[in-house]
């Protein structure tokens, strides 16, 4: 079953847009500084979020006109994205599981546009088990022809603690951003995700926690932090 797709950036509550507001803050700063253009964001398990913060955190830096950016659903277990309003290539028909798996020779990416400084690639089939597939060549080359139309690329993936795909596609990007979410993942489990990451030399940009319940109202939290 596909995950549903995130709400608009617009249509988040504003504590929700101060915080991704925030992140994209310190991302844009640490690129500055580390060369960080390509980022795969990953959680341990399923249900955690990270499609949602990954998507959103695209759209807000989709929003700033100094970024064009590019959202790629990596996660061919469970694609989540539909292209709805997003730029697509040219005939319309480059899917990610394509680049994963090589099969095709030659492709176009999404063309940014003034109006849209964000497009986005969506999974493909998820009918095979990516990793094994997975040609690094074709895929570098991606990322490569990427980074000369956009500023960013965001990649969502499937979860670290069942699959080994995002350990591949980590070692191809510039970072990776770790989703966890309150109250639900376990200590052991954010470990065992990092102590993953450590083994395979993936840098671990940052940790996202997701829906934590914040001790003061919304009202004050509003007030003081837009």
């Amino acid at each position: 079953m596909k995950k549903s797709m995130a709400a608009p950036f617009a249509q988040l509550p504003p504590e929700a847009r101060n915080q991704l507001e925030r992140l994209k803050s310190r991302v844009v700063l640490s690129a500055t500084k580390k060369q960080i253009r390509s980022i795969l964001f990953l959680s341990y398990n399923h249900g955690e979020g990270t499609t949602s913060v990954a998507t959103n955190f695209a759209q807000a830096l989709g929003q700033d006109k100094r970024f064009r950016t590019l959202m790629v659903d990596a996660n061919t277990r469970t694609p989540a994205l539909a292209v709805g309003d997003y730029q697509q290539s040219e005939d319309g028909r480059l899917v990610f599981s394509d680049v994963f798996a090589g099969e095709v020779e030659s492709w176009s990416l999404p063309k940014p546009s003034a109006g849209a400084n964000l497009s986005v690639v969506t999974s493909g089939s998820p009918a095979y088990h990516p990793s094994q597939v997975f040609d690094h060549k074709k895929f570098a080359q991606f990322i490569r022809n990427a980074k000369k139309l956009f500023h960013f690329i965001i990649f969502d993936s499937s979860p670290i603690g069942r699959y080994y795909d995002s350990i591949v596609i980590g070692s191809h990007v510039d970072a990776v951003i770790l989703v966890v979410r309150a109250e639900k993942t376990q200590l052991h489990e954010l470990k065992w995700a990092k102590q993953m990451l450590q083994d395979s030399n993936i840098p671990l940009l940052g940790l996202v926690l997701n829906r934590r319940r914040f001790r003061i109202p919304s009202f004050l939290f509003q007030r003081f932090f837009k």
